[in-house]
């Protein structure tokens, strides 16, 4: 199973961060250093989240330990009384380092995991992937039409070679994009990780910075960037699209 990031984090502020992040790119409301109130005080918690799936809200508590020793079972005996007084549906503690024996047996028929964060992230893959693929879908519009086997949108009125060359310029320069996300689609399934080197091999050029991506986070984010970028140019030399203002434009130009 791939993981999601290739960032490793360097401190206990980064491992929430990316938590964090991982939950909330998963569709949940996730914030980090949360004070929850109790009917005997509060608790503050490293990262709340939580999803409403089919009308029932779901709740997930996650400790974050960014300790070089493994985690003993006391913290995990603390833990436990915080999911008892929450009522959270899941808990994770998630550690630098590892675990104890004791913690796992402590953690035994309870909703708490004890995970690292690469454990963590394996947990979590299929989730964050497949939400994240359709939060790109959304983002870039309808960029992958402009890469689809019957011709990018608008080439049929075009009235020059100057303007079909200018077409085919931009189209080129984002080609490895418009390849690579197709292969993305939620609608075709996905498959990790991304292999460019057939796509050089036709000619096609791949930024430095999209080659040297090693986690599928940070992929995603270079290509949904270019996609971006790409399809304001792509829109602005066709011509069904390039005298339109941005809020003239469907979503299907």
């Amino acid at each position: 199973m791939p993981l999601i990031t290739a960032h490793v984090p360097e401190t206990w502020e980064q491992l929430e961060d990316l938590v964090a992040a991982i939950l909330g790119e998963c569709g949940m409301q996730a914030t980090r250093q949360v004070t929850i109130n109790l009917p005997r005080g509060s608790v503050d918690v490293d990262v709340f989240a939580e999803e409403t799936v089919d009308g029932i809200v779901h709740r997930i508590i996650c400790e974050c330990k960014y300790w070089k020793a493994n985690i003993p079972k006391e913290i995990v005996h603390a833990f436990r009384t915080v999911m008892q007084e929450t009522g959270a549906n899941r808990g994770y503690i998630v550690s630098r380092a590892g675990f104890q024996k004791g913690a796992y047996e402590a953690a035994q028929a309870t909703n708490i995991e004890l995970l690292t964060f690469a454990e963590f992230q394996e947990r979590y893959f299929d989730k964050w992937f497949k939400s994240r693929i359709w939060a790109v879908e959304n983002s870039i519009s309808n960029f992958n039409t402009y890469y689809e086997p019957l011709g990018p949108p608008g080439w049929a009125k075009l009235a020059t070679d100057e303007e079909r060359a200018a077409y085919e310029s931009v189209l080129d320069r984002y080609l490895f994009a418009g390849h690579a996300l197709h292969s993305f689609s939620p609608y075709l399934g996905f498959r990790v990780p991304f292999d460019f080197t057939k796509m050089e091999e036709g000619g096609v050029i791949v930024p430095a910075e999209i080659k040297a991506a090693q986690g599928c986070r940070e992929l995603l984010i270079l290509l949904e960037n270019y996609a971006r970028k790409g399809l304001r140019e792509l829109r602005a030399v066709n011509p069904v699209t390039r005298d339109k203002m941005p809020d003239e434009v469907n979503s299907d130009d």
